[in-house]
């Protein structure tokens, strides 16, 4: 994770911890999963840049506090991050749109869906749209006859040759969506 995701990370963990108890160094390398050194210096930073404010409680605890300017910045990079993941979200869309379409064409009643994923949203919506039945479970079942089968980013699908039951084995939605 680049060092930049750090300092948002620890930004937001500073300005949404408990003020009743102060994050110290050590809290903030075990959430974000760094070493404390590496927290030092994002934090020694974070204070140069004027987002953070650090207060000495005692000789062994320091306060810590995200300034007004240290709030501007969380919200920014979130709102760089929503945008970004918006475009993605409706370039995703389109490239699934297309392969639903085809799948449409090619005479599937549906998509049978195996596995959890990020994009079964995407992929119910577009079904109900195009008139295609839309099933997810985490392993072929009855019931698949007529159906593709696509396999969720996380799941190992077989050869694309292959068949499961009555119903052709599509694709992954990583080798979908990538444009394999």
């Amino acid at each position: 994770m680049p060092e930049t995701e750090h300092e948002l990370m620890m930004l937001e963990n500073i300005y949404h911890y408990p003020s009743e108890k102060p994050v110290r160094q050590r809290d903030l390398s075990r959430i974000v999963g760094i070493s404390l050194g590496m927290t030092n210096v994002i934090m020694k930073k974070l204070a140069q840049k004027g987002w953070v404010v650090a207060r000495k409680i005692s000789s062994r605890n320091v306060q810590y506090a995200v300034t007004p300017s240290g709030v501007e910045e969380i919200t920014r990079r979130s709102f760089k991050y929503i945008k970004r993941t918006v475009k993605n979200v409706v370039r995703y869309k389109d490239i699934l749109e297309v392969y639903l379409t085809h799948t449409r064409a090619e005479g599937y009643r549906g998509i049978f869906l195996v596995g959890k994923s990020d994009f079964d949203f995407i992929l119910a919506y577009l079904c109900a749209i195009l008139g295609l039945e839309f099933v997810n479970k985490e392993s072929p079942s009855e019931g698949i006859v007529g159906m593709k089968l696509v396999f969720s980013e996380d799941t190992i699908y077989p050869p694309r040759e292959d068949k499961q039951g009555d119903a052709e084995v599509g694709a992954s939605l990583h080798d979908i969506l990538i444009g394999l």
